[in-house]
């Protein structure tokens, strides 16, 4: 019997493949657990219509981050932190990143902003910035002395 799975099972397949099984496995196991479902010239119409979706889906989400690198890649990114003798007071955070390219219009979570070495002093950093599944971008960022 022909079903589509609905989730990865090891050894048969991944999620949205048709696989050829015995009768006795797909009626008295996958299919009552809702693991898979019979592959009906339906079914597999309304997976192609959510493969399309999904890429649709991606698509766009993959234009939106390469927005969003030329946005940051325009920018000089400026942090400014209380200092003293050049050292700081605190270090320098991958959420205070993330709220100063907020200032900018640019939302980037703060779990997607990867910092290669502890910010504790003044000066230049290389920061490296997940815009979307395997897409990061490199941007060199300023921390600079903040006036009272």
């Amino acid at each position: 019997m022909k079903v589509i799975l609905l989730e990865t099972i090891k050894k048969l397949g991944s999620k949205g493949d048709i696989v050829e099984v015995p009768d006795g496995q797909a009626k008295n196991f996958l299919i009552p657990k809702k693991m898979a479902e019979e592959a009906t010239s339906k079914n597999i119409n309304l997976l192609n219509q959510r493969n399309k979706s999904i890429e649709r889906k991606e698509d766009q989400l993959r234009d939106n981050a390469k927005i969003i690198e030329k946005k940051i890649n325009d920018l000089d990114i400026f942090i400014k932190a209380k200092e003293n003798n050049g050292k700081l007071f605190g270090s320098i955070t991958n959420s205070k990143i993330s709220s100063e390219l907020n200032k900018y219009g640019i939302k980037i979570e703060k779990k997607n902003i990867e910092i290669k070495t502890q910010i504790a002093s003044l000066g230049k950093y290389e920061i490296r910035i997940k815009l979307y599944k395997n897409f990061y971008i490199n941007k060199q960022i300023e921390v600079i002395k903040e006036s009272n």
